[in-house]
């Protein structure tokens, strides 16, 4: 797009209705600096003064992105164009945004010296100015945006989001703090519960963009992506869309809650063993002590047997939750959405 033709097509059009930039400014709601930046190329009119400007200088918004007056272009094709155009330059906007928000996300989470408690709330900041930026003008002003525009938004906000999370549980410390004699190293008994956290967290948080996103952009809309030949072919019953949705959404769920659960137990395993394996070494101590060791086998059976069973018990819990949902897909896909009206019908 020429800024400097648009600019110059700009001038001509307020000059031959007679009126300076103050006069334009002044209807338009903005001040004259921003007037004679348009007009000299030094920047493009906001989407949601365009319609105004164009109305005022009695052209098209086509006329003025195009810097000419367009003479034989269909009206409804050049209104797709625009608003093509308009949705480039709100994503353009928010990928931007989101590109800077990731990349402070991920020195916050490296915990870089010096940038980390700094780059965590920037990085929330950026991340939803450049939210607002794409969705305030779609809400509010003359644009329009589709179904997969919205999807593309509310994944990469997803995206962020999540790293931001991860991020924020590194930066911060759970518990007491407290010191491990045998390795001679200070830790914070708490922070083992940080993958459940963020696995619980994670979840809140897909459930509430998915929300959030149809409310935006529909029913039909999903944070999950899709193959277009999938979407069509779902698309035929909403109802039996909805419900696959649903079902991906509860396997994603179970899975991250297992995950985290898993990484937890395996953690605490780990760190009850640590010791013995520190003063007896590893083979000694998976291949359990001797016979004539028993008092010490036995006091590494009551360290180590609690944890063991809790391990044990994330798998059982795993399999017995797994059948359940598996359980509940069946019977999801067995309903079958009601016949669509033949045209005609009431």
């Amino acid at each position: 797009m020429d800024t400097k033709k648009t600019g110059a097509y700009l001038a001509a059009l307020r000059k031959a209705r007679g009126m300076t930039q103050q006069e334009a400014a002044d209807q338009l709601g903005v001040s004259n600096k921003t007037v004679s930046k348009w007009e000299n190329g030094a920047g493009l009119p906001d989407i949601t003064v365009l319609p105004a400007l164009a109305e005022l200088y009695g052209v098209t918004a086509d006329d003025i992105l195009a810097g000419e007056t367009l003479r034989g272009c269909p009206a409804e094709g050049g209104g797709e164009a625009r608003d093509r155009l308009l949705r480039l330059r709100l994503r353009t906007r928010f990928d931007l945004c989101f590109i800077g928000s990731l990349a402070l996300g991920v020195l916050a989470a490296f915990q870089v010296a010096y940038v980390s408690p700094a780059a965590w709330p920037l990085s929330v900041g950026l991340l939803w100015a450049g939210y607002v930026l794409a969705a305030h003008p779609a809400r509010y002003g003359d644009v329009a945006l589709d179904t997969r525009t919205w999807e593309h938004l509310f994944r990469k906000l997803l995206a962020a989001s999540a790293v931001q999370w991860w991020a924020l549980l590194r930066l911060v410390r759970l518990g007491e703090l407290a010191f491990d004699d045998v390795n001679m190293r200070v830790y914070y008994p708490m922070d083992a519960w940080k993958p459940l956290i963020f696995a619980v967290g994670l979840a809140g948080l897909c459930a509430v963009l998915e929300r959030a996103l149809r409310r935006r952009a529909g029913e039909d809309a999903s944070l999950l992506w899709m193959p277009e030949r999938l979407r069509s072919t779902l698309g035929r019953g909403r109802g039996f869309l909805r419900r696959a949705r649903r079902i991906w959404l509860a396997w994603l769920m179970w899975a991250v809650i297992l995950a985290g659960l898993w990484l937890l137990a395996d953690g605490l395993l780990e760190r009850a063993l640590a010791p013995w394996i520190a003063d007896y070494g590893e083979e000694l101590v998976r291949g359990g002590f001797p016979e004539s060791w028993t008092i010490l086998r036995e006091r590494l059976e009551a360290d180590v047997a609690p944890w063991l069973r809790l391990r044990q018990g994330v798998l059982a819990a795993g399999a017995v939750s797994g059948t359940g949902v598996l359980l509940w897909t069946l019977t999801q896909r067995k309903k079958r959405c009601p016949p669509l009206a033949e045209d005609g019908e009431t």
